[in-house]
């Protein structure tokens, strides 16, 4: 079967941190989880797409942050490639990496990650990107941004810079038809993902940021496998229409 010439990016799925690094950590398996998007390897797991996944957790290295973001260099921070402390507060470390080691795990995920969405771009004539990502429903204590519940679903394109008006409102239709609460571009617009491969290329991309609240336990972290396969439906209709309205 053909595929569509839509490209799925998944950057944050993974929990995978080597045992080098992991000896280093302060962190629990637990807490590598929870700064996972769970499940959305399912979620956005589009059988017509083109997909693209991280192998490596965001506590390693963030592929969907610039590589040259290095603000731990200066100062404790939350955002970034490469991370001292989690979201919620929790210190990662034992003693920080070095700029090389930094340096090092950028060269060897991030760098690989963004070799291979470029290549596939190119090779399958890519005309829309999906950035699939999960949020959890109250915003972690060390993120700025409102503190309120967070909506069902937020979309992000940058501030309308990584896909049209009419695409955006499209989708956003789209997923109020199913009944979700729908938000543009807050708490979420979109990073490097976007950034990069959509804004600056004027390849058309959004990214779509699921509550957990929806499929997942936050305490424990035990997914409902009926939401996951509900979600997964409508995020392959959602495709469809994209690809039938504007490609």
């Amino acid at each position: 079967m053909k595929k569509l010439p839509i490209l799925i990016l998944i950057p944050h799925s993974s929990v995978f941190v080597p045992n080098q690094i992991k000896q280093k950590m302060l962190i629990s398996d637990f807490d590598i989880k929870n700064h996972s998007d769970i499940a959305t390897e399912e979620i956005f797991n589009i059988k017509n797409a083109q997909i693209i996944k991280s192998k490596i957790s965001r506590l390693v290295v963030d592929v969907n942050r610039a590589p040259d973001d290095l603000e731990m260099e200066c100062r404790l921070c939350v955002d970034g490639a490469v991370v001292r402390t989690t979201p919620d507060g929790k210190k990662i470390y034992k003693s920080p990496p070095s700029i090389n080691e930094i340096n090092k795990r950028i060269e060897t995920y991030h760098y690989n990650f963004h070799n291979k969405v470029e290549n596939i771009i190119k090779k399958e004539n890519i005309k829309f990107i999906i950035d699939g990502h999960s949020m959890w429903s109250i915003r972690p204590s060390e993120l700025k941004g409102p503190s309120s519940k967070r909506p069902d679903i937020c979309i992000g394109n940058r501030d309308f810079t990584s896909c049209t008006r009419q695409q955006t409102y499209f989708i956003k239709n789209f997923l109020e038809s199913l009944n979700y609460s729908i938000v543009i571009n807050i708490p979420y617009k979109g990073k490097y993902d976007l950034g990069y491969h959509c804004h600056r290329r004027n390849l058309p991309g959004i990214q779509i940021e699921i509550n957990r609240k929806l499929y997942l336990n936050e305490k424990t972290l035990t997914v409902n496998k009926k939401i996951i396969k509900k979600l997964n439906k409508e995020m392959e209709e959602l495709t469809e229409k994209i690809y039938n309205k504007f490609l």
